[in-house]
């Protein structure tokens, strides 16, 4: 079971990695080859590997208004994709990954999943750190993965 489940992280790793830097094309060929009964593994390596990129991004100051600025940012940055990136989406899904996990309720899982896509590439693009150390933050999330199911 465990080897099943390394052979999955490192599928989700490639898809994680090619989404991270923008390779749109090579996530979603990546991403159909998972098969539908992993999909919700690899939904838990998402929300994973987007809690270490909030905690770059918000090392410093994780207050409602940086919060606030940075969805106001993916608003601006993502303004031509459609449907339109929604402020509060943003800010709820944030807020919720800091602690306030009600707000999920209001976010549908579709919602949750792409915003947290593009978050996650708009960290990624802006952290040279997180660029030069992708396979540890990769690695980082397979091992909150793992974490979480002997948990549950």
């Amino acid at each position: 079971m465990e080897r099943q489940i390394m052979t999955e992280i490192s599928v989700f790793r490639e898809t994680m990695r090619a989404a991270a830097l923008g390779n749109a094309e090579e996530a979603s060929r990546l991403y159909d080859q998972i098969p539908k009964s992993d999909l919700s593994d690899y939904h838990m390596f998402v929300v994973a590997f987007f809690a270490g990129a909030l905690g770059v991004r918000f090392s410093e100051d994780q207050s409602i208004e940086a919060i606030k600025r940075f969805a106001d940012e993916m608003r601006y940055d993502y303004r031509d994709v459609d449907p339109p990136v929604k402020q509060l989406v943003v800010e709820g899904l944030i807020r919720g990954m800091m602690g306030e996990e009600q707000l999920f309720d209001e976010i549908t899982p579709e919602e949750q999943y792409r915003t947290q896509l593009l978050a996650i590439r708009k960290i990624v693009g802006q952290s040279p750190e997180m660029r030069e150390k992708l396979d540890d933050y990769l690695a980082d999330a397979g091992t909150l993965v793992a974490q979480w199911q002997s948990e549950g």
